[in-house]
């Protein structure tokens, strides 16, 4: 352990070598994680806290109340009401948001540099200072239920919660973020508040600084403002496994969508797999538009069989998966597209992999992570599910890992992951038509 300059409280300094830039990542005395990366393109600097709060957390009694909790966060402080914490940004020329999602809450700003510690000051006691004030919950509830309502009114949200709940089923990751209209409805102040202290404690989350400051008198305004919270003790981690029903059969929901949808999931290497890069760099190539080969075995010239498709893999601290979706407009050739994609991906191992193909996708990556880091608040958003599922160091390592896959690689990743034709497949059709 070591201080830094003038700071009394002792931190632990981990220099993070980032492709465009440098980083720090310190762990403060009361255990919150902060990252910080300089940036002097612009004269701002942009903040997001990651609180590891979300509806993975939660259970079918207070399934929302993460959600809930975000919008109640700006309602007033002890130190400020509603009014000085929204407007007070505004009126420094910066800008305040927060998001849910199933594992993680975050919380960001994007203010002028001048004002950092003004921003500093005004998220810190948001985030540990709240008063959830009872006189806000109705509002509030009328806020939430409204999503909810526009939720289930939406077309695509119903096709989402079909996947997932086949998907996830049994696990967290099956229940939604907003959470149903009753819980929302009835939900007890004392118990959100409860679920407050219980996870927005300072060891529980992770920050990343990104802007035009020193890193140096950056950390002493972050440690006098974040470091004042005292650490908590971490909330109980409730384990379970992703364990999708496999099968050769398809499962089918109709709905008025316009063109079918298509999704079909395989199973895939952890993060912590020697083939998760290789299968990383295979999904992308999969997904490269029309230069895929999956797109081009898929779209034969007089018989396309799909309008879109996209191959993505789904990385989380708890599983990784392989995910296909497609739309097509004939709902007869939802087998076809199964079958023929199934087929294709079990052949894999025997495809000839060029070097240039794999170069090209890790020139893409540094070249959008360039771009991305450009975008201060946008870099947070996007980079948060990974800091908070796999840390920093993925994040920072990411690439160079990723330039080291050779063809060869991705044929034995192959082999494990389609050998066995191994996939769960889901579509969404539009209701038949009545016979007269």
């Amino acid at each position: 352990m070591k201080k830094i300059l003038a700071i009394s409280i002792a931190v632990l300094i981990l220099p993070l070598a980032l492709f465009a830039g440098e980083a720090r990542q310190i762990t403060l005395d009361n255990g919150l994680v902060v990252i910080l990366k300089e940036n002097h393109s612009t004269p701002m600097v942009s903040s997001i806290v990651c609180v590891r709060a979300g509806s993975k957390f939660e259970d079918m009694t207070n399934n929302g109340f993460t959600h809930f909790l975000e919008h109640l966060l700006f309602n007033g402080t002890e130190n400020l009401d509603r009014i000085e914490l929204n407007e007070g940004f505004k009126n420094h020329g910066g800008y305040i948001n927060a998001f849910t999602q199933k594992d993680l809450t975050g919380y960001l700003f994007v203010i002028p540099s001048i004002y950092s510690e003004f921003a500093l000051q005004t998220q810190a006691d948001q985030l540990f200072n709240s008063i959830l004030p009872e006189g806000e919950f109705p509002k509030e509830r009328k806020i939430v239920i409204e999503e909810i309502k526009m939720n289930n009114d939406d077309p695509d949200n119903r096709v989402e919660e079909f996947f997932d709940s086949l998907i996830y089923q049994g696990t967290p990751y099956a229940r939604t973020v907003l959470g149903p209209k009753d819980v929302i409805e009835t939900i007890p102040r004392q118990e959100v508040m409860d679920y407050y202290k219980e996870r927005y404690i300072p060891n529980n989350m992770i920050a990343l600084f990104v802007g035009d400051f020193d890193s140096e008198e950056f950390i002493k305004l972050v440690d006098k403002y974040y470091g004042r919270s005292q650490s908590g003790r971490l909330p109980e981690i409730q384990k379970f496994e992703i364990n999708p029903p496999y099968g050769k059969e398809i499962h089918y929901l109709e709905h008025p969508v316009e063109v079918s949808r298509i999704h079909c999931v395989f199973p895939a290497p952890h993060v912590s797999d020697p083939d998760y890069y290789a299968v990383d760099m295979l999904a992308q190539l999969l997904d490269s538009g029309e230069s895929s080969p999956l797109y081009k075995a898929l779209t034969k010239a007089g018989d396309p069989l799909v309008n879109e498709m996209s191959f993505y893999l789904d990385s989380n601290k708890d599983f990784s998966l392989l995910h296909f979706t497609a739309t097509l407009n004939n709902p007869e050739n939802v087998q076809r597209v199964i079958t023929s994609t199934s087929s294709f991906l079990s052949n894999l191992p025997q495809w000839p992999f060029e070097k240039k193909q794999l170069k090209r996708i890790v020139i893409k990556n540094k070249t959008e992570k360039i771009y991305l880091e450009e975008k201060l608040h946008y870099f947070g958003i996007i980079q948060a599910p990974m800091l908070v599922n796999f840390g920093y160091e993925y994040i920072r390592s990411y690439v160079d890992k990723l330039s080291q896959i050779q063809p060869a690689d991705i044929s034995g990743a192959c082999e494990k992951c389609f050998g066995q034709r191994k996939y769960l497949a889901m579509a969404v059709v539009p209701p038949k038509a009545e016979e007269n």
